[in-house]
């Protein structure tokens, strides 16, 4: 299986998990501190464009996932549209941040759904930073 594959696959669970309606692994760009696309599911076309466009801001909240202690659950998004809540998950490869998982649900996340949805924020670090990267 290719890193892309294996990276859509990722997001793809993440569908399957509590009400997740949409997935978007975002990765830091080599060099610098920006984030791209990386993987997608449960979103496409203008509303995946404005995401991605977006989170190229510093200010906007999936960045500054890349310097927050842990994962944000259930918080408002800043856009109107879309599902009720949203969850930035940082994607470290021990102390450093390559990534973001941002997620949109409608309910509030659960105990054992945050752990499995964490769970795959560190297998998309694991990939990430594998020998293909």
């Amino acid at each position: 299986m290719s890193l892309q594959q294996e990276l859509d696959s990722i997001t793809g669970r993440a569908l399957g998990i509590a009400d997740v309606q949409s997935a978007v692994l975002f990765i830091v760009e080599p060099g610098s501190s920006t984030l791209g696309l990386a993987s997608a599911a449960g979103i496409s076309g203008p509303a995946l464009d404005g995401l991605t466009a977006a989170v190229r801001e510093p200010a906007h909240p999936v960045a500054r996932a890349l310097t927050d202690d842990g994962p944000t659950f259930d918080v408002r998004p800043i856009a109107p549209g879309g599902p009720a809540l949203r969850s930035h998950l940082p994607v470290r490869d021990g102390g450093t941040t390559v990534g973001v998982l941002a997620l949109a649900h409608d309910q509030p996340v659960g105990a054992a759904d945050r752990e499995a949805l964490s769970g795959l924020a560190r297998a998309a670090a694991a990939l990430i930073s594998g020998p293909e990267r």
